[in-house]
């Protein structure tokens, strides 16, 4: 090892430690002392590390959050932290973001799960579908959540134990699913915002029937394909709002069914998801964004609009995502730190709706309709 270069190393892990705050403070005998983590192991590499003992109370978390603040001074485009134990980390330098280039999104999805993306410790965003949690998707136009939604809806198109649903106002993302058995449970377009709202009762209806049902000893229904789960895609959601206000009484009706799946729909097998250029207050009210306890940011145009989905981010990653690359987005998650993460890419519109269409013909009922579509 290169004693100069590991003293430089050295150095310049306990300067941006101070610069970041990732420090504290203790008085001594001669005076206060700054006190940063300390490097117990260094691997000049390619890849460089460091195994670092965290300060007493510092954890994993605070690492991570100083991430961007620390890599320039490292040398590194980038750092991926990683815990060791209770109370190490490890540390590598990167030479490129890794979140650079593309996820491949391989279909058929595994079964009852969905990939999300991948985060920066190149570990696979994965959930149980059935554990989906009511989501918000927001970012500005070109960010890459129309691709990531249509990964989401292509993942889940085929599993006979969904049903995709909800309001589509472009008319675009629920056209591939025409002739197939979740057509029934969608509405495209602006001409009639009524049907907004009949299907948004016929849901609550439903909704209601599925609780009322529920065995003596069951709080939630165990979805199958007999009773699936439904799959609320809110697409558009200002401009889904702005249509229903057409007429003042339908505009509020449409907002008390919403509030109404969202607070009473996970027990009966209903998850929302709304999709929003930015999701701010006059749109998407407190009670909307503390209902839906996953929250996907892509680009947003400023940093107050990441503060409204993720409060608390570190005020440098909230700036820097205002230039973020397409594809790439936060997430705020239960039992999961803020973590930035790539999306899935399955291709354009076109891959989209070939994607459904095939999804789709596997179902026995529908595949001949689908095909036709």
């Amino acid at each position: 090892m290169d004693e100069r270069e590991a003293d430089a190393l050295w150095w310049a892990w306990r300067r941006s430690c101070e610069g970041a705050e990732l420090c504290t403070q203790v008085e001594t005998a001669t005076g206060p002392t700054v006190v940063v983590p300390e490097v117990v192991e260094m691997v000049l590499g390619p890849p460089t590390t460091l195994l670092v003992k965290l300060l007493p109370g510092q954890l994993i978390g605070d690492v991570r959050r100083a991430a961007l603040r620390l890599a320039p001074h490292l040398g590194a485009a980038a750092l991926r932290v990683q815990p060791v134990g209770r109370i190490h980390a490890r540390i590598e330098l990167l030479d490129a973001d890794p979140l650079t280039g593309t996820v491949a999104l391989q279909l058929p999805a595994a079964p009852g799960r969905v990939l999300l993306g991948r985060d920066e410790g190149a570990r696979e965003l994965t959930q149980d579908w059935a554990d989906l949690a009511h989501t918000i998707v927001q970012g500005v136009t070109r960010s890459g959540k129309s691709v990531f939604t249509y990964g989401l809806l292509a993942q889940m198109a085929a599993d006979q134990r969904i049903t995709v649903c909800g309001i589509d106002p472009t008319g675009l993302l629920f056209r591939p699913f025409a002739g197939t058995r979740h057509a029934a449970h969608q509405v495209s377009g602006v001409a009639d915002p009524h049907a907004y709202l009949r299907l948004l009762h016929d849901l609550v209806a439903e909704m209601d029937e599925r609780i009322t049902s529920l065995p003596a000893d069951r709080d939630t229904l165990e979805v199958s394909a007999e009773a699936p789960m439904r799959l609320v895609v809110l697409e558009e959601y200002a401009g889904l709002l702005r249509t229903a206000d057409q007429d003042k009484q339908v505009g509020k009706d449409v907002r008390v069914a919403i509030g109404r799946l969202l607070a009473e729909g996970a027990k009966a097998g209903f998850r929302v998801v709304i999709i929003v250029q930015r999701a701010e207050a006059t749109i998407v009210g407190a009670y909307e964004r503390a209902m839906c306890s996953l929250r996907i940011s892509f680009r947003t145009d400023n940093q107050t609009s990441v503060e409204l989905l993720h409060p608390g981010t570190p005020r440098e990653l909230g700036e820097a995502h205002t230039t973020a690359l397409p594809g790439i987005a936060l997430l705020s998650a239960p039992g999961e730190d803020l973590t930035r993460f790539r999306a899935p890419f399955l291709g354009g519109y076109g891959a989209y709706v070939r994607a459904v269409i095939e999804a789709c013909q596997a179902d026995p009922d529908t595949g001949a309709a689908a095909a036709a579509a």
